[in-house]
């Protein structure tokens, strides 16, 4: 499925996928452009709603035969200073007061004979030493190399260019590797008034994935032993014999992780874009452009008979493997006509043509289970489905058509217009609304071309920007519009196969489309060495796309509508400076700034419903008219009765009380930042440079779900996982305790409060680089290169933040200093 708050990515003039886009080689990358104005956005219609990313790969240069070679390497490690658990003593505490155990007598001992044995024994490992630290069992150092090669050459009239790009990535999780490998070639040839131009791309890419997630180890606790005493894994390190729920066996996750168990995905994808121009004339030119893509996606999970989930499982159903095969194929094709000429002080610029493209997949899907060996993975060895289970396969085509026009005027360099008008149609949409046309406008007014602007070394250029548009948005699942029938073959009758409502379309479903507007201003200053943009926008979305829930009985569980609408607004400042500006020295500044705000209207009371099922599930997401969309609802707290240990909640006349009630929620915050953005300096010397960009923002406010999930709400089960130390020190235990957490003996659900809301204030060192490169080496000519490039850097080397957080909670989170090498010959 689509992401349908995604940007539109283009790569050399063709539409892409962001996956292609994260795995191209950034030796291979000219340029980097992003569109976000309405006039900007509306070249590429209703697929731009959320600003288009343009990249422009190197194309082949013109003369004798070239070779370069750019390598990267990279290490990467796990960083867990963010987790804050338990050691074995530290945990066999908090078990005991929390109540595990069973009630306490007067002198804080285990009433109950069994679980006072259990505690004892634990206890005993405890004071032996036994202190197991699991996080570090499934790390390991994860190095990434990537080599590219590139040969590249011809004259005028024919170029080529022939490159492969080899990428491995061995991630910080033992088992998790990613290897890429592609071939790309490239040609161009002129003749006359045709020019012609080919890329051909084949991508083979291997992923192999953890089959035990990293929150399995940090679950565990410390008081077990990782080896039994001959240094072999055990299985089972622990059985409790209860009477409520019988014999329960705490499994050790590194046996798990050593079985023959695996999940692994292939993906083979060839791509083909072919280009041909003809210029009848210098000012005219009609430009073809076809472009085909075709994919091939094969996923494959098997589970050992030997894994801990089926311990308990009868023997015949030991086992599973899961395997999920997608073929794609999509071709986008485009025609058009361009004039440009300057007539004396005007110049003009005209461009019109059509557009179509269509993207079909098909998936297929099966699951096999019962196997007495791990040894043999194959499906011919298993027992068959699962109970109830049957292979299962969709098809998904989409279908886009657009006629597009686009009008540039310029008078004597001063002022500036564009106009685009689009038609597009999408398959995605109801079959009573399948296209909407689309427009933009811009304005742009050269001041400093101006004959009162006087030539200073004060204001060297300003320009005032200008445009308005209203772009669609067709990035949505291609089932949207259509009902979707399941077709039962167990129930054969005389009139076929019968079927049954999966999913209700919407015939008279609309397009979204955004009403936005973009003023600007660019200023350089003091003989170009400051540079300044402010850029405000204002955005209106209506109709907006909701997947509305239906009743059970209706045998759906929801339909897409238009409902409600949304208005966005921001300012955007950034701004560079040149401090020392020199032939052989440079040393540059540079920062940004970004305020958002964002709100609903025209929802009135029909998703109260909403509001109530997320009012009940525990979700902060709201929909009111007047507020925001990434607004942060909980009741308000008072804090923790320092004589009960019980939570004191505000009511929203402002009165106490320590009922929770859903009825009591306000806006406690807002998860969007009052500013953010990025700052950082460059300097270079003779070759020598180093760049460092960090990224910031204030005033924005979190959900805790550390504090939430794992120093409260934990439940009677989940007390026997390994916890965050602050459910030990930072609960309630006795009569005056002045806490931040409620009653350490209570596990009973603690319901969403202001307690667990925090403003998310952060500064984070993004990258730092620091390299050299000449062209100018007498060394160079020794081994025949003519150009020399050696980089290091590394990214999020370190975070300050006011939320302490457990980030990678099923992988870790990393870092990375990485280092490349770019030589040509």
């Amino acid at each position: 499925m689509t992401n349908p708050n995604q940007p539109l990515f283009i790569l050399d003039g063709f539409e892409t996928t962001l996956s292609t886009i994260t795995d191209l080689s950034m030796d291979r990358v000219a340029s980097i452009t992003i569109l976000k104005d309405a006039s900007s956005t509306a070249i590429y219609g209703s697929k731009a709603a959320n600003g288009v990313v343009v990249v422009e790969t190197k194309k082949p240069e013109a003369g004798r035969l070239k070779f370069n070679y750019n390598g990267n390497f990279g290490i990467e490690w796990a960083d867990l200073t963010d987790y804050n658990l338990m050691n074995s003593s530290e945990k066999l505490e908090y078990e005991r007061l929390a109540g595990y155990y069973g009630s306490l007598d007067s002198n804080g001992n285990i009433i109950d004979e069994y679980y006072r044995s259990l505690y004892n024994q634990r206890l005993l490992r405890s004071k032996q030493g036994i202190d197991s630290y699991w996080l570090n069992e499934p790390l390991q150092t994860g190095f990434t190399q990537s080599h590219n090669i590139f040969a590249e050459g011809g004259d005028a009239a024919f170029r080529y260019g022939i490159g492969m790009t080899y990428t491995q990535t061995n991630g910080v999780m033992k088992n998790s590797s990613r290897d890429i490998l592609n071939g790309n070639v490239q040609l161009t040839y002129r003749i006359d008034k045709f020019a012609f131009t080919n890329q051909t791309n084949i991508t083979n890419t291997d992923v192999e994935n953890p089959t035990v997630s990293f929150s399995k180890f940090a679950q565990t606790n410390p008081f077990y032993d990782k080896y039994n005493e001959y240094g072999e894994v055990e299985q089972v390190m622990e059985e409790i014999i209860s009477a409520t729920s019988g014999t329960q066996y705490i499994t050790n996750p590194l046996w798990d992780f050593n079985q023959s168990s695996y999940d692994k995905s292939n993906q083979l994808t060839f791509v083909n874009n072919f280009q041909i121009e003809y210029r009848p004339i210098s000012e005219l030119r009609i430009r073809g452009k076809f472009g085909l893509t075709v994919g091939r996606y094969n996923a494959q999970v098997f589970k050992s008979p030997e894994m801990s989930e089926f311990l308990t499982t009868e023997v015949l159903k030991k086992g599973s493997y899961n395997e999920s095969n997608t073929k794609s194929s999509s071709y986008d094709g485009s025609l058009d006509i361009s004039y440009g000429k300057t007539f004396g002080e005007h110049t003009v610029n005209a461009i019109g043509g059509m557009q179509i493209s269509e993207n079909q997949s098909n998936l297929s899907i099966f699951q096999a289970i019962g196997y007495s060996s791990d040894m043999f993975s194959n499906p011919n060895f298993s027992n068959g489905y699962p109970e109830g289970g049957k292979p299962s396969s969709s098809i998904s085509r989409i279908r886009h058509a657009s006629y597009y026009a686009n009008f540039n005027y310029g008078y004597q360099l001063r002022y500036l217009l564009d106009f685009n008008l689009r038609s597009d149609g999408s398959s995605v949409y109801g079959v009573d609304n399948p296209f909407s046309t689309t427009w933009s406008l811009g304005l742009g007014w050269n001041i400093h071309n101006e004959s009162f602007f006087r030539q200073n070394n004060i204001l060297n250029y300003m320009k005032l920007r200008y445009s308005v548009g209203n772009p669609g948005n067709a990035n949505l699942n291609a089932k949207m519009a259509n009902s979707v029938y399941t077709y039962y073959t167990n129930y054969p009758n005389m009139f076929g196969l019968s079927a049954l409502v999966k999913t209700w379309g919407n015939s008279g479903l609309k397009w979204q489309r955004t009403n936005e507007q973009n003023w600007g201003l660019d200023v350089e200053m003091f003989q170009n060495r400051l540079r300044l943009n402010v850029d405000y926008f204002r955005k209106k979305t209506d109709p907006l796309l909701l997947n509305i829930d239906f009743p059970p009985s209706s045998g759906i569980t929801s339909v897409p509508m238009n409902i409600g609408a949304m208005r966005n607004q921001g300012i955007t400042f950034t701004g560079s400076y040149i401090i020392i500006k020199k032939p052989d020295m440079n040393w540059t500044v540079n920062a940004n700034l970004r305020h958002i705000t964002s709100e609903y209207y025209n929802i009135g009371d029909l998703l109260e419903k909403y509001n109530e099922k997320g009012r009940t599930n525990q979700s902060l997401i709201r929909y009111y008219d007047g507020a925001s969309p990434t607004a942060l609802y909980a009741v308000r707290s008072a804090g923790i009765d320092p004589m009960t240990g019980n939570e004191i909640f505000i009511r929203k006349d402002g009165s106490y009380t320590f009922k929770w009630d859903s009825a009591d929620e306000v806006i406690c915050g807002d998860s969007t930042p009052d500013i953010e953005g990025a700052f950082g300096s460059s300097f270079y010397w003779k070759g020598f440079s180093i760049n460092a960009i960090f990224s910031y923002r204030y005033g924005g406010q979190a959900f805790l779900s550390t504090l939430f999930n794992k120093v409260e709400n934990i439940s009677d089960v989940q007390v026997k996982y390994n916890q965050d130390k602050r459910a030990l020190y930072g609960r309630w235990q006795k009569p005056g305790d002045i806490a931040k957490f409620k009653r350490i003996d209570d596990t009973t659900v603690t319901n969403m409060s202001s307690r667990f809301i925090a403003d998310d204030n952060t500064l984070e060192l993004s990258t730092l680089s620091v390299g050299y490169e000449t062209t100018t080496g007498k060394w160079l000519q020794s081994i025949g290169a003519s150009s020399f490039n050696v980089r290091i850097y590394g990214n999020n080397l370190f975070r300050l933040s006011t939320i302490k957080e457990e980030r990678g909670i099923d992988y870790p989170f990393s870092r990375k200093i990485s280092a490349s090498i770019g030589v040509r010959f």
